[in-house]
């Protein structure tokens, strides 16, 4: 099968002087460059968080023996840069913030230890610095070849990025917080209103109104909670710089997969808490395919050199994605949440609901809901129009009959992005936006309440276009067309 992108198989650098091997372009969960954080929640009381409501906690692991800088991004739901900052860890440290804390203005809460606080080698045992592991026959690697090594102290940085890091450990505090935390809550809060649907009536105007699920979640979406999302990058100096500035990439960028997160979610009034993996995007600074590769993960994101963007060296993600429902109130309900590389709106009002992503929908025994052939898009004799649920970067819609068309109670749902349509898909976007020629990449996870309990699941991922040209509709999945014809599905 012919790749768009070179399938290599790359070292998650320097974790514990070996090589742990993962499959780039794979949703897998390995040592990476980059977290993604794909939805942060925060319950608010007017313009300080809510105590009582719902909060969102990352921590991030350095599991290398070498100190690392780690660069943090707060974006608003629609992909706009609201802050940015440095974090110093040494070798096999954790960093961890609970994001209450920064939208309250508590910035010293999610400092990383220092390591004058540090247990020093010469603590009595158990607590030294020199890794010793433990096993039922008594083995060491002290003092032998495959010891691991001592970690870094964050004194142990090259000259230069200690010098771009002084005076900055620790650097972020109430004070600053107290300052600068209301404008961070007031740009999150900003872009999160109530909009209403132009429809997709091929003209751009915005005369065609929306007729199916008319009570969706945009009816009455508010600031409360407040959503946004977070990126995590390996940094080579402390450098407040967002991606879309020269040298972000080019200079700032350490290109070394050592970071792993984790990420929380807990509501004190309805006791659930839910948890998954941050979104662990690789790199790959030695692919000649990824230094030419047209969607990369920032790619729409990173510096314009004279209208060439400049090569991230990271993954892109998936571009099709599966999994269930739960739409029977009030025993089960379910919520789906999208984090997408775009937005769609017309103006800062109106969503735009054509060509962003299509969906299908099936209950357990396998019967779904289609429109037919004589309708191959919305708008449907001018009335029959689903409205776009995902205009937002990050979004978390209810899965009910209010905002798609669910055959029952129960079953499981397709969602599928333009660079994994079928390649003769015509295009109904308003002249002027083009949605199917972005290069949407997507994350996806579902959350789900159940009589009290709550869980979370990421979606499987179902399609890799920008990885796998051939994963387009109908050949999702990861049926390969080797090129020996021993193993290709019959269908194919």
């Amino acid at each position: 099968m012919k790749k768009i992108l070179t399938v290599t198989l790359v070292a998650a650098l320097a974790l514990f002087a070996s090589s742990a091997f993962a499959n780039f372009c794979a949703r897998d969960v390995v040592p990476a460059n980059t977290l993604l954080v794909p939805y942060v929640v925060v319950s608010m009381s007017g313009n300080q968080p809510d105590a009582a409501g719902y909060t969102t906690m990352l921590s991030v692991t350095n599991t290398s023996s070498t100190v690392a800088i780690i660069h943090v991004v707060i974006w608003n739901a629609i992909s706009e840069h609201i802050l940015d900052f440095d974090e110093v860890l040494s070798g096999y440290d954790v960093w961890s913030i609970n994001f209450k804390d920064l939208l309250s203005g508590h910035w010293s809460a999610f400092q990383t230890s220092l390591s004058s606080s540090a247990y020093p080698n010469s603590e009595p045992t158990p607590f030294k610095r020199t890794p010793f592991e433990w096993g039922p026959d008594g083995r060491s690697a002290f003092g032998g070849t495959t010891a691991l090594p001592t970690p870094d102290k964050t004194s142990a940085l090259n000259a230069v990025a200690l010098a771009s890091c002084n005076n900055k450990i620790p650097f972020l505090n109430d004070s600053t917080g107290a300052t600068y935390a209301p404008v961070v809550v007031q740009r999150l809060q900003e872009p999160l209103f109530a909009r209403t649907h132009g429809g997709c009536v091929g003209t751009g105007t915005l005369d065609q109104p929306v007729q199916r699920h008319t009570a969706d979640w945009l009816s009455t979406l508010t600031n409360n909670p407040v959503v946004f999302y977070v990126t995590v990058d390996n940094f080579r100096i402390c450098d407040l710089r967002f991606p879309s500035e020269p040298f972000y990439f080019t200079t700032d960028e350490a290109y070394s997969n050592v970071l792993i997160g984790e990420v929380y979610y807990l509501n004190f009034t309805k006791m659930y808490s839910e948890s998954w993996p941050a979104v662990h995007i690789e790199s790959d600074l030695q692919s000649g395919a990824m230094a030419t590769a047209t969607t990369q993960f920032y790619q729409e994101k990173s510096y314009d050199w004279a209208n060439s963007q400049v090569p991230t060296y990271l993954e892109p993600l998936g571009t099709a994605f599966g999994f269930r429902y739960f739409a029977d109130a009030p025993t089960v309900t379910s919520s789906v949440i999208v984090w997408k590389n775009a937005t769609e709106f017309y103006t800062d009002e109106t969503v735009v609901d054509c060509g962003s992503y299509l969906y299908y929908a099936w209950d357990q025994d396998e019967h779904t809901i289609t429109r037919g052939t004589n309708c191959p898009y919305s708008p449907c004799a001018g009335v029959d129009i689903d409205g776009n649920e995902f205009p937002y970067e990050v979004q978390a819609v209810p899965l009910t009959t209010d905002n798609f068309d669910l055959p029952d109670k129960y079953g499981w749902m397709l969602i599928v992005f333009p660079p994994s349509y079928d390649a003769a898909f015509t295009d109904p976007t308003p002249e002027g936006y083009g949605l199917l020629d972005f290069d949407y990449y997507a994350w996806v996870g579902v959350s789900i309440q159940y009589q009290g309990f709550s869980t979370s699941i990421e979606a499987a991922t179902m399609a890799s276009a920008h990885c796998f040209e051939t994963q387009i509709l109908p050949r999702l999945g990861i049926n390969y067309n080797y090129t020996d014809g021993n193993h290709a599905p019959a269908w194919w």
